[in-house]
């Protein structure tokens, strides 16, 4: 009998609650505008570091100065050696794809005069890309700082500068026993050997200054770069890419709509969560509009960068960068190769203020803001109604709340405001 019931209890059980309104309460909160999105976490610009060996002509045989996965490869660093001799780590867009030496010219020349002044090396006129006199003693002075000998033509260069020199001074003191002798037919045949010999020794004098071979040489653009993975090992031949590098510093990509791009700009300050809850800093790096449908990338020479001021499809992403901050080696190990939720605030109240459910604001006929507040038993019970309108001054709305101030004294944390019926 226990589990028995009436009809009429049953519906009493089942009736709808009597109808009244549905209230929140006033809280004291901070109100923040978030980007929310999220993003891969990496070593930005992974690249295979190639050394052009092609001009050795000894076995590129690697051995010594050979990397591990984790180093750090700076500027005027031996990225390995190669039959005996260095590849040096240089700044530098451009591969090294030829030997220079003294009367060269082209862009991988002023390249290389721009990464020997970051050494504080006069390597000649900086707005020239001619590899003179200047150029190879700045290249035998970076040569003397990593401990190894500049190239300078080997023994025969060598030979052949001595033999020149000789040949100046004899087709000299021909020359002046010519003229002692009085016969100028004589005399202007030694001083045509005289000038023959001096063109010789100019060329031997070049032959002998400091080059740089294309053997000897890593170019890498963004400095320093990570070692991510080593190819080869000491004794070994080298054959293709002797390693693969990539930035040093890790960067958190991922995209955002276009109405969240246009809040967010450099420098801005983020947080993102790792996969243990923890969370870290971050900065916003850049902000980048997707490329046209149809359009190639514009170069640096064309004007750089996507043109954004070209109507976006609507569904377009945006690109966002972030750097993170302040991250020990075992929470990079950790937060490598992860996808993170990336927070991005772009608007924030002055610490805690009232704020109330979006949905219990409304509009007067003279279209300012108020709130309905529900009174307690007391109020009510003084005011003869259950609710009261109540003008308020809003503020921020973010996530579902919308800041607001009031100089009603009962507008306070815990009050109940009317959000529906």
């Amino acid at each position: 009998m226990q589990f028995v019931v009436s009809p009429a209890e049953l519906a009493a059980r089942t009736a709808p609650p009597e109808a009244g309104p549905v209230t929140a309460s006033v809280e004291e909160r901070v109100v923040e505008n978030t980007v929310v999105t999220r993003g891969e976490v990496t070593y930005a610009g992974a690249v295979d570091a190639e050394i052009d060996t092609s001009s050795l002509e000894e076995r590129a045989v690697v051995t010594g100065h050979v990397p591990e996965v984790g180093d750090e490869l700076k500027a005027g660093d031996v990225a390995l050696e190669v039959a005996g001799r260095p590849a040096i780590v240089l700044p530098g867009a451009l591969p090294a794809y030829r030997d220079l030496r003294v009367g060269l010219r082209g862009p991988d020349v002023a390249e290389l005069k721009t990464a020997l002044a970051g050494f504080d090396l006069w390597a000649g006129d900086p707005d020239t890309d001619l590899y003179d006199a200047d150029t190879a003693v700045a290249v035998g002075a970076l040569y003397e700082r990593i401990g190894y000998e500049a190239p300078t033509g080997g023994d025969e260069a060598r030979v052949a500068l001595r033999d020149a020199e000789r040949a100046v001074r004899d087709a000299d003191a021909e020359l002046v026993s010519a003229n002692r002798g009085g016969d100028a037919a004589t005399a202007r045949t030694a001083n045509d050997a005289l000038v023959d010999a001096q063109e010789t020794l100019a060329e031997a004098q070049v032959a002998v200054m400091p080059s740089l071979p294309a053997s000897e040489v890593l170019m890498l653009s963004a400095l320093p770069r990570r070692v991510d993975d080593v190819r080869v090992a000491r004794g070994d031949m080298l054959q293709g890419a002797a390693m693969q590098v990539s930035g040093a510093t890790l960067a958190i990509t991922g995209t955002v709509a276009k109405r969240d791009a246009d809040l967010l700009q450099e420098g801005q300050a983020a947080t993102f969560t790792g996969a243990d809850g923890t969370d870290f800093n971050a900065t916003v790096e850049s902000v980048r509009a997707p490329e046209k449908a149809g359009s190639a990338p514009k170069s640096d020479d064309d004007g750089g960068g996507s043109d954004e001021s070209a109507e976006q499809p609507a569904a377009a992403r945006f690109s966002v960068t972030l750097k993170p901050e302040k991250l020990s080696a075992e929470q990079v190990d950790a937060l490598r190769d992860t996808n993170v939720r990336l927070r991005i605030p772009v608007a924030s109240t002055d610490g805690a203020v009232l704020a109330v459910p979006i949905a219990a604001l409304s509009a007067g006929s003279g279209g300012e803001d108020r709130i309905e507040l529900h009174l307690d038993a007391e109020s009510r019970k003084a005011e003869g109604e259950d609710t009261v309108t109540v003008p308020v001054t809003a503020g921020l709305a973010a996530d579902g709340y919308v800041e607001i101030s009031c100089d009603d004294e009962r507008v306070v944390p815990g009050a109940e405001v009317v959000v529906g019926t």
